[in-house]
């Protein structure tokens, strides 16, 4: 139920779109949930439903006034709900030519409003719950090529916690990140000829990994992009309809479970993925 009213200045004459949506980063999927139409009374821009909200557009100052609130909780620690991402989409069209906006001038004194609700200072958090063992994991894998002129050259890392880590040979590496403390277990390397010839090392490497454990694996050069070795990428909760690339970049988890935020990206040229994992990995029920 949290709100607030928000004034956003543009130049006179300009003209709106307003739309509400959800956006599931994760699914990569955006839902719209609401119009936002015009109103002449500017009291009815506090009437706004979640299918249905107002907005008020003030010409003659060049403000435009609605109000922005959520409809679903927040999960602990993030910016967003289980269902998604909250958003308020303003498309405006304005006049060719027209100045800087500045309403400031115009604003205040007649828009100067008290705040409704006197909301305390948050108490302080003891030193002791400041060690708590839960935080946030920050990773970044990226592959890609590079080219001057005829001369082509690939590369691939990881990066954790800002600890970067580069590929040294082509084929896949695989990063394995303890899920309990978030503590940096061991990088492994396999070539495309022991994922072609050899494909049980790899397998037999990610059956040995302890249950609970972040797998990050990039790939360098020309990816094998099929045979039984991709099996090794759906057990870590990769979709198997997703057709490989020469570039993939893949978060993956070891466990009873498939945590919601496994991902992964596949392009010919650039493949990149940049997180945030919460650590401890635990077993969330969806809603």
């Amino acid at each position: 139920n949290d709100w607030i009213n928000v004034g956003l200045c543009y130049p006179q004459g300009t003209t709106f779109t307003v739309i509400a949506d959800i956006h599931n980063r994760l699914a990569k999927q955006t839902r719209k949930t609401g119009v936002f139409m015009r109103t002449t009374q500017m009291d009815k821009v506090n009437h706004s439903q979640l299918a249905r909200g107002y907005y008020y557009w003030e010409e003659d100052t060049g403000l435009l006034f609605l109000k922005v609130k959520a409809h679903n909780e927040r999960e602990q620690f993030a910016f967003c709900s289980a269902k998604g991402c909250e958003r308020v989409k303003i498309t405006a069209v304005i006049p060719k030519g027209s100045p800087p906006s500045n309403c400031m001038a115009q604003a205040y004194p007649r828009h100067a409003e008290m705040p409704v609700v006197d909301v305390p200072m948050p108490r302080k958090i003891p030193n002791a719950r400041l060690q708590s063992p839960e935080h946030f994991l920050e990773v970044i894998l990226e592959s890609y090529s590079t080219r001057f002129f005829h001369i082509k050259e690939d590369f691939a890392f990881t990066e954790v916690n800002g600890k970067k880590m580069y590929q040294p040979e082509d084929g896949v590496q695989l990063t394995v990140i303890d899920g309990h403390d978030g503590k940096l277990v061991e990088n492994k390397s396999f070539r495309n000829s022991i994922l072609q010839g050899i494909p049980a090392q790899i397998d037999n490497y990610v059956s040995g990994l302890r249950d609970g454990s972040i797998v990050l694996i990039t790939s360098k050069g020309r990816l094998l992009t099929r045979g039984p070795w991709t099996k090794v990428l759906e057990r870590l909760g990769a979709d198997k309809s997703i057709k490989l690339k020469d570039k993939m970049a893949f978060v993956g988890f070891k466990g009873s479970f498939h945590p919601d935020w496994i991902r992964m990206e596949v392009h010919s040229e650039r493949a990149k993925i940049h997180q945030v994992l919460p650590i401890p990995v635990v077993h969330k029920l969806k809603l």
